[in-house]
């Protein structure tokens, strides 16, 4: 059985002969007030910061937007540089698809062999510039049956 302390300085401390503390309501009230300003406090300039970030966000979206617009500018520079360099009109600059110069100049060597292919083909009639002769008997009609019939089996 333990032994009880019957020292009186053994009780002696800073706490030692004071009462429990008791609070009203009113103090209650006044200390959780207290509590609730100081973490209110810590969290002030949250708003701000939120509005801070929301600018943050929106300033790197203008940033990749500016970058896009660049990198498309130097991409029409290229293309410009490349078609004047083959004698492409700008429309036909246009056409031209790659990323680098090589692929730039191959694309436009070979929308030029494709025109110089369209050039030697032309557009000609089989039978331009010859007139079918007329048959014998003289009928119009018939002449003209003739010359659509032919134009409709080329």
């Amino acid at each position: 059985m333990p032994e009880e302390n019957t020292n009186p300085d053994a009780n002696e401390g800073p706490e030692a002969g004071k009462q429990p503390e008791s609070f009203t309501q009113a103090d209650v009230d006044r200390i959780v007030r207290e509590r609730v300003q100081r973490e209110k406090a810590k969290y002030a300039d949250y708003d701000e910061l939120k509005a801070k970030a929301g600018n943050a966000t929106s300033l790197e979206e203008r940033v990749a937007q500016i970058e896009r617009q660049a990198q498309e500018s130097e991409a029409r520079a290229l293309r410009a540089e490349v078609a004047n360099a083959k004698g492409l009109t700008p429309n036909q600059a246009k056409r031209l698809i790659g990323a680098t110069k090589e692929e730039l100049e191959a694309d436009a060597d070979e929308l030029l062999k494709d025109i110089s292919a369209q050039k030697k083909q032309n557009n000609v009639s089989p039978r331009e510039g010859t007139t079918p002769k007329p048959e014998k008997n003289g009928d119009e009609r018939e002449f003209v049956r003739t010359l659509f019939a032919r134009a409709n089996t080329d």
